[in-house]
């Protein structure tokens, strides 16, 4: 019996206290705000991310936030595309993608700014995207299946 209520007041406290949502902040020892009406700037000093603050329709970042790459590919009520396979990883001139099953895929590449840099729609099972002259480093790779609402990203690498 009391191993009972002790899963159930386990269980009843993971599910109350489980869901979190991050945002975007970072603690710094130095640095201000300033605040104009509604609407306040928070700096930081020496940080690489500070914080985000929305009023209204105004939306302000500061620092080096890189974007919300879901809300950026317009992928947020998807679910999860299962079966595809990129190939190689990290790649020097092009990376393949393969499909499990037939369908009408969006392939999108953005970079870590958000940047979409490649966009092509294909109902193939295999696909080359020319990779050869893109910067080295790294991208975020979406395939968005839009009829099913399914989506899957990849870390993309260019040597």
């Amino acid at each position: 019996m009391k191993d009972k209520i002790t899963i159930i007041l386990f269980l009843l406290v993971s599910i109350t206290y489980g869901q979190m949502q991050i945002k975007k902040s970072s603690i710094s020892t130095g640095g201000g705000s300033a605040t104009v009406g509604t609407i306040t700037v928070i700096s930081a000093i020496g940080e690489v991310a500070v914080q985000e603050n929305t009023q209204g329709n105004i939306h302000i970042s500061e620092g080096f936030i890189g974007a919300d790459l879901i809300t950026t590919s317009g992928v947020e009520h998807f679910a999860q595309l299962t079966g595809v396979r990129i190939f190689p990883n990290p790649a020097t001139d092009f990376v393949g993608l393969h499909f499990q099953n037939t369908a009408n895929y969006n392939i999108a590449v953005y970079d870590l700014t958000g940047k979409l840099i490649f966009q092509q729609q294909t109902d193939k099972t295999d696909y080359k995207i020319k990779v050869k002259n893109y910067s080295r480093g790294v991208y975020m790779l979406v395939v968005k299946d839009t009829k099913n609402k399914k989506f899957v990203s990849f870390k993309m690498v260019k040597e």
